[in-house]
């Protein structure tokens, strides 16, 4: 379901473009070269109805040369050429492009742009080349990456109220809460409590709406009001402890001083024998360069060490990483104490 859509922008023509010649490089083409020579490539097949094959020059490929942009100070110069090349408009009419740049909630990566990756259908008025974008953007690998935390989560949900008969479980900027959709915690047996604490109030109306009659429990409030400070939490203290708390599209908006203090006070709010799950966009995510350059969607990226690090400043006894199958999001399970073997 999608419970907001974005209207379809104005289409745009199909790019034509001639760029002057070149001043000659000792070492082969220049960047701006090589540029814009992908983004036309991926302009033609946008505007033919080839989203699928464009998207194959719109991640790995266009990430490197951001990365190459990034490393010798043409950021700015590679952010231009995408804004001024005729591709940005045939993208723009993609609704979930559209949304992540217009943020109408304030934000990208919004709880309806989690809606339109899992549902996979466009809203009704996308454009032919939009909708086609679409099930690209949707379904390249960010979106699957997004569609298999869904799963995952689901996952640890039902496992932990298998294994405690009144199991507490707390989502951390909880979004639309999709992976409880056909979870225990909607069995008419669920004797716990699930906690969901969310700062954006729309996101919280939709949980409440989509769960109402279940035991689910819905928080109004930030993540700096349940990091709290040195001298404690009145927020954690009033939502007590859990078996399993997790916060799996936070961690990429939150600095490294916030992401500390907020995760040493997960930890504190653990029952014995709970974990916290957290994650994180990793730097080498193959949809950077489309998401930065495109979307205007940047996100604080970190790597398997520095989650580990993170877990380790925040008194964690025990750590578990892992990555998603298309390596563009790294896990981290973290306890209080060294867990039992199962």
């Amino acid at each position: 379901m999608n419970p907001i859509t974005a209207p379809a922008p104005t289409p745009a023509a199909a790019p034509s473009r001639v760029h002057p010649p070149a001043p000659a490089h000792p070492t082969g083409l220049t960047l701006e070269e090589n540029t814009l020579a992908l983004l036309d490539r991926a302009a033609a097949q946008v505007a033919d109805g080839q989203a699928v094959a464009a998207f194959r020059l719109l991640t790995p490929p266009l990430s490197a040369l951001w990365s190459e942009a990034r490393a010798t100070g043409q950021a700015e110069a590679m952010r231009q050429w995408c804004q001024a090349h005729p591709l940005h408009g045939l993208l723009m009419q993609d609704p979930f492009t559209h949304r992540a740049v217009t943020k109408p909630r304030g934000y990208a990566g919004d709880a309806v742009m989690m809606d339109f990756i899992y549902d996979g259908a466009p809203p009704s008025g996308t454009t032919e080349i939009g909708a086609g974008v679409f099930a690209a953007t949707t379904r390249a690998g960010m979106g699957l990456s997004v569609r298999y935390r869904r799963q995952l989560l689901q996952s640890l949900i039902d496992d932990t109220v298998v294994r405690h008969e009144q199991a507490r479980v707390l989502s951390v900027a909880a979004g639309h809460c999709r992976e409880l959709q056909g979870s225990l915690v909607e069995s008419a047996g669920f004797g716990g409590e699930f906690v969901a604490l969310d700062q954006d109030p729309l996101s919280c109306q939709e949980i409440a709406r989509a769960h109402a009659g279940h035991a689910v429990r819905v928080v109004n409030q930030g993540v700096r009001e349940l990091a709290g400070s040195a001298q404690g939490s009145v927020l954690a203290d009033a939502l007590g402890s859990f078996d399993l708390i997790y916060s799996a599209g936070l961690y990429d908006y939150l600095p490294d001083a916030l992401a500390k203090r907020l995760t040493r006070r997960l930890l504190a709010m653990l029952r014995p024998g709970g974990r916290v799950l957290i994650a994180n966009f990793v730097p080498g995510g193959s949809g950077r360069g489309y998401m930065e350059l495109f979307m205007d969607w940047t996100l604080v990226l970190r790597t398997e060490a520095q989650m580990r690090e993170l877990a380790d400043a925040a008194g964690a006894a025990h750590v578990s990483t892992f990555a998603d199958p298309q390596r563009n999001v790294v896990y981290a399970e973290l306890w209080r104490e060294v867990p039992e073997p199962i």
